[in-house]
C-alpha cells in the first residue's frame, strides 16, 4: 500500500468543498448499490451459523492444521499490508469469521504483487487465493467458491471530466490499470478502442489519473472509495458505472477439491447482517448532507412498477401476436410441404402407371406371339418358345420385384440383418447367375482383385448385397454394346472400408445427368443396347440398400469411356457410417 500522499492539483477551499460534496453523494449512491449486490450474493438467514461438514471434510480439517493462502498486497480495502507489514483488510475479517466457524487456521503467504501471489499459488506455494475474480483462464488451475461479496465496477476520472454515459466515450483515451487483473482483459475484449496503460499497483494508477498522466481508472467502488479517501485525491470523481460486477471469491487449487467445498459451505453460512458488519467499516462514507433515500426509493419503486406493468402489457401483446403469426406461418409451411409432397407422389404415380403400361405390355405381347406360333406350327419344337416365355416372365417378375422393393424400403417394412460377408464370394455368385445374359449379348464378364487383397469381409445384409451387385451388373449389361467387357473389381480404401467397382464400356453418364442418376423412375439419355425395358428403379434401389447398410455409392466417368459405379461398404474393423 502506498503510504505517502502524492502530489495533486491545487484546489481552492470552495472548489474542494463542492467537489467533496459531490463525491460524497456519488459514493453514497454506489454504496447502496454495493450493499444490494451483497444481499443478492448472500442468504438471508437467522442466527443459525452451524456448518455441517461431511466425514471426509472433517478428516481433511484434522489433517490440515494450517492452510496457507495468497493475497494481493496492494488491493485495499480487501487485502493489503498495514504499517506493521501484516495482512489486513476485508479479506482478513472474512477469514477470521470463517476460521472460527469452520475450525480452520489460515496463514497468509506474503508476496510483492498480485501477479507474484497468483503464480506462487499456481506453483503450489499457497492452498488458495482470496478476492479472486473467476475467468476461463484461471479456471484451468483453480476451482472457485460462490462469491462472498459483490461490488459494482466504476470509472474514476478527474472532477473536470464530463460524466460518462457509455464506456464507448473512452475510445481513444488512456485508462490506467494494475497488472494481473481480470478486468483488464474484459475491457480489452469489449472496448478495443480504449488504450490501457499498466501500473504496478492500483494506487499508482489513481495517482496517474489525479496528476493528468491518464484519463481514467477502472476499479470496483469499494476500492475506489478507500484509495481516494486514504490518498486524499479530492480532484477525482466517479465518472460512470461499468456494466460489470466485481465478485469476491476464493480460488482453490484444483488438487484440493475438499477445501473448496469446505470454504463454499462457510461462505454460504454468512448471512446478510454478518457480511454488512464486515464490509461497512471499510466502505463507510463520512458525509453531512443526508439524501432522503426514502423519497427517492418510493418514487423509484413506483415508476419502476408502472414501467414494468406497461412494458409487461406491451411485451405480452407483442409475444401473443408473434406467437399467432408463427403459428399461422408454420401451418402455411406445413400445407405447402404437404401439397408439394402430394404433387410429387401424383407425378410418381403417373410415371409408374405409364412405365407399367409400357414395360409390361412388351413382355405380354411376346408371350402371346410365342403361344400363337406354337399353336400355328405344332411340329416346331416347343423348347425355344418355352425359353422365350420363361425369359419374358422373369423380366416381368424382376420389374414387379423392383416396384415392391422400393415400396418396402421407403415404408421401412424391409429389415436388413447386417453380418460379416465375403464380398468376393457374393460377386462370383452374381456373375455366375448373369453370365448367360452376358453370353447372349456377347459381353465378357471379368472379376479383378488387388494383389494385396485376399479375403474381404464387409458388414452387409446377404440378400441386399446380392441384389445391389446384381442391379449394378445388370445395369452395365443393359447399356453395354456387344464385343465389350464388364470388369468387377474389389479393393480396400484408405479408411479401411471395402470398395466394389463395376466398370463398363457403354455410353457413360453425361455430367448434367449425374444429379438425377439415383432418383426413382429416372430414364436418362442412354438407351439399352438390346431393347431391354428400363423401369428407372434399379439404381434407386442400390442407393437405398447401400445407404441402409452404412455404405456409400456413386458414379465416376473414367477417361477411357463408359461408366464406373463404386460401392463403399464398412468392414468389421471399420466404423459404420
Amino acid at each position: 500500500m502506498v503510504s505517502r500522499r502524492p502530489e495533486i492539483h491545487a484546489l481552492s477551499p470552495a472548489g474542494k468543498n463542492v467537489r467533496v460534496a459531490a463525491m460524497r453523494d456519488i459514493f453514497q449512491i454506489l454504496r447502496v448499490c454495493s450493499l444490494c449486490w451483497v444481499a443478492a450474493a448472500g442468504w438471508l438467514k437467522a442466527e443459525d451459523v452451524r456448518v455441517e461438514l461431511t466425514a471426509v471434510e472433517r478428516v481433511w480439517v484434522q489433517a490440515h492444521p494450517v492452510i496457507h493462502f495468497g493475497y494481493d498486497p496492494g488491493w485495499p480495502p480487501f487485502s493489503y499490508r498495514d504499517e506493521n507489514g501484516s495482512f489486513a483488510g476485508i479479506d482478513r475479517e472474512f477469514l477470521d469469521r470463517l476460521g472460527a466457524r469452520l475450525g480452520l487456521k489460515f496463514m497468509p503467504v506474503d508476496s510483492r504483487s498480485w501477479p507474484e501471489a497468483y503464480e506462487n499459488a499456481k506453483a503450489g506455494g499457497a492452498d488458495f487465493l482470496v478476492s479472486t475474480s473467476e475467468s476461463e483462464e484461471r479456471a484451468k488451475f483453480f476451482t472457485f467458491t460462490r462469491p462472498y461479496a459483490s461490488f459494482p465496477m466504476a470509472i474514476i476520472a478527474r472532477t473536470d471530466s464530463p460524466a460518462l454515459h457509455s464506456l464507448q466515450e473512452l475510445n481513444g483515451q488512456k485508462v490506467a490499470a494494475a497488472r494481473g487483473y481480470v478486468g483488464n482483459d474484459t475491457l480489452r475484449r469489449d472496448y478495443p478502442g480504449i488504450e490501457i496503460e499498466m501500473f504496478d499497483t492500483l494506487d499508482l494508477a489513481f495517482v496517474a489519473v489525479s496528476q493528468g498522466k491518464a484519463d481514467a481508472v477502472a476499479t470496483n467502488i469499494a476500492n475506489a472509495h478507500y484509495v481516494v479517501r486514504n490518498l486524499g485525491l479530492t480532484n477525482l470523481k466517479v465518472a460512470g458505472v461499468m456494466p460489470y460486477l466485481f465478485q469476491l471469491r476464493y480460488a482453490v487449487r484444483r488438487d484440493e477439491p475438499v477445501l473448496r467445498d469446505i470454504l463454499d459451505k462457510g461462505v454460504a453460512s454468512l448471512n446478510l447482517r454478518e457480511r454488512e458488519a464486515i464490509i461497512s467499516p471499510w466502505v463507510k462514507l463520512d458525509y453531512t448532507d443526508i439524501v432522503r433515500w426514502d423519497y427517492l426509493m418510493r418514487w423509484a419503486c413506483g415508476l419502476t412498477a408502472l414501467a414494468a406493468l406497461v412494458g409487461g402489457l406491451i411485451m405480452w401483446r407483442h409475444l401473443s401476436l408473434r406467437s399467432e403469426l408463427e403459428k399461422r406461418l408454420r401451418i402455411q409451411r406445413d400445407l405447402e410441404t404437404a401439397q408439394s409432397r402430394l404433387e410429387r407422389l401424383n407425378e410418381e404415380k403417373s410415371g409408374l402407371m405409364r412405365m407399367a403400361a409400357h414395360d409390361l405390355r412388351s413382355p405380354l405381347t411376346g408371350i402371346n406371339m410365342s403361344l400363337e406360333l406354337m399353336r400355328l406350327d405344332s411340329d416346331r419344337p416347343a423348347d425355344e418358345a418355352f425359353e422365350r416365355i420363361e425369359a419374358l416372365v422373369n423380366q416381368m417378375a424382376h420389374m414387379i420385384r423392383n416396384l415392391l422393393d422400393v415400396e418396402a424400403l421407403e415404408d421401412g417394412s424391409r429389415r436388413l440383418q447386417v453380418e460379416p460377408l465375403d464380398l468376393a464370394a457374393a460377386v462370383q455368385e452374381t456373375l455366375t447367375t448373369l453370365r448367360p445374359v452376358a453370353e447372349r449379348k456377347r459381353i465378357m464378364l471379368r472379376m479383378r482383385m488387388e494383389k494385396t487383397v485376399r479375403a474381404v469381409k464387409v458388414l452387409a445384409d446377404r440378400a441386399a448385397l446380392h441384389q445391389a451387385i446384381e442391379n449394378l451388373v445388370s445395369n452395365a449389361l443393359k447399356y453395354s454394346p456387344s464385343e465389350t467387357e464388364i470388369v468387377v473389381s474389389i479393393s480396400s480404401s484408405e479408411e479401411g472400408s471395402a470398395c466394389l467397382r463395376v466398370q463398363d464400356q457403354g455410353p457413360g453418364i453425361r455430367p448434367e445427368e449425374m444429379p438425377r442418376l439415383f432418383q426413382k423412375y429416372t430414364c436418362l439419355s442412354a438407351r439399352p443396347t438390346g431393347g431391354e425395358p428400363s423401369t428407372g428403379l434399379g439404381l434407386a434401389i442400390v442407393k437405398q440398400l447401400v445407404t441402409t447398410m452404412g455404405g456409400r455409392v456413386w458414379c465416376e466417368s473414367p477417361a477411357t469411356g463408359g461408366a464406373c459405379f463404386v460401392v463403399e461398404l464398412p468392414t468389421p474393423a471399420a466404423p459404420v457410417v
